[in-house]
């Protein structure tokens, strides 16, 4: 029985209209590794948890968050725990057992607390010289089980991002590790699943490393489309014996626009709460008083702010003016901006840099920015050289709070 899910790992019954994507990417990782390319918020982690709790053909899943790491060594402390939290057993019979390293650390062979477990491989030895041998360790020791094993790693770009801020060094020698482990797990029986919100490709691809990545195998996870979007609806309304006027299914859809699932199970949760303290049919009137309290008031503002406050956290120092006036100009349009206008703007913003590039470097950044717009779902084009934001909610919300920036 579906419940509401507000921002939290969609799993079981409450997990809609992916399974035909999820077929996908097990058919994928047969025979490749693979990269999960979804904007926040989307539900990849939802996607990935999926595999975690439906695992098929004897596959064992080990499924790590590295949003935090910031060097190598945490990775592989990371990548050990996740294994003795997500499948315990094996962890005991093939690494707790038979690895040298860990049988060093303890001297059992059951159970291992996950704090314990930390604690003791940070103190073992300098893992910022050892960590690439024990991770081959590892790594070694899960080839020889013969197991069936996929390692899913979210939220990668983040972990990079952190790594070169850290060191450059790390960052490149962990790239490098990467890179040959997973060609030997195409090799084994072992496959990755790497996945994050932001462009990896095109992020990589600037520091002139792309070639690291090149190999997996890219499967992206799209928005709702307007029939999933109306199924939901009408059958969380079902679910919850929700009456409601024929009008405003759609225009909930008008309001969303390809919709971000966060958003769409906040609005139609909060329809529901409406309905119930109303006690009347509910109205496209309700609709727009509910989005306009809650999606565009202070209820959802720190969710949504997030799509601002990121372009200065993910985006490179050059092209981030340039990224905020675009998609300010952009929330002010009915129907999107040419390229030639978003040039323009690019080009006012580059004018006030020191250092400001030209000529081929200018087009060049600027089609590099219009790639991480639209891959991070800020924006999408529309066709005949116009572009325009991927979520209606998201450019309404920006109208409202930053469009006056544009200076339009």
């Amino acid at each position: 029985m579906a419940d509401f899910i507000v921002g939290s790992v969609v799993r079981d019954d409450d997990f809609w209209f992916r399974d035909d994507f999820v077929a996908t990417l097990w058919a994928s990782l047969n025979k490749h590794n693979v990269l999960l390319v979804a904007p926040r918020r989307i539900g990849k982690t939802s996607v990935m948890y999926r595999l975690l709790d439906n695992p098929v053909n004897e596959w064992l899943v080990i499924h790590l968050n590295v949003e935090e790491c910031k060097t190598p060594e945490e990775f592989f402390i990371d990548l050990v725990d996740a294994v003795n939290e997500h499948q315990p057993d094996y962890f005991s019979h093939f690494l707790l057992s038979g690895w040298g390293y860990l049988k060093g650390l303890f001297n059992r062979v059951e159970s291992v607390e996950a704090y314990e477990l930390k604690v003791r491989i940070r103190k073992s030895e300098d893992l910022n010289i050892s960590w690439k041998s024990r991770l081959d360790e590892l790594m070694d020791r899960v080839y020889k089980s013969k197991q069936r094993m996929l390692f899913i790693v979210d939220e990668l770009p983040d972990m990079l991002s952190a790594m070169r801020s850290h060191s450059l060094e790390d960052q490149t020698s962990f790239l490098h590790w990467f890179r040959k482990t997973r060609e030997q797990s195409l090799k084994e029986s072992v496959r990755w699943l790497v996945g994050g919100s932001v462009n990896l490709i095109a992020a990589l691809d600037r520091h002139k490393i792309v070639n690291l990545v090149n190999d997996l195998k890219v499967e992206v996870l799209h928005p709702f489309d307007e029939a999933e979007v109306r199924a939901f609806i009408q059958g969380m309304f079902k679910r919850y014996s929700v009456i409601y006027d024929e009008e405003v299914i759609p225009r909930i859809l008008d309001l969303l626009g390809s919709p971000i699932p966060f958003f769409l199970q906040m609005l139609t949760e909060e329809l529901y709460r409406h309905w119930k303290k109303k006690k009347a049919t509910l109205s496209v009137d309700d609709v727009n008083t509910v989005f306009n309290k809650t999606l565009l008031g202070e209820t959802a503002r720190d969710k949504l702010q997030h799509y601002r406050s990121r372009l200065d956290i993910h985006y490179p120092e050059e092209d981030r003016e340039a990224a905020r006036r675009i998609l300010n100009h952009l929330s002010l349009t009915e129907n999107g901006a040419t390229r030639d206008v978003l040039l323009h703007i690019f080009k006012q913003a580059e004018e006030q840099r020191t250092g400001a590039r030209l000529g081929g470097a200018l087009d060049d950044a600027f089609q590099r920015l219009m790639l991480y717009l639209q891959s991070d779902f800020y924006v999408n084009d529309s066709g005949n050289g116009r572009y325009d934001f991927s979520s209606r909610l998201l450019k309404t919300w920006w109208r409202k709070y930053y469009g006056y920036e544009s200076g339009s």
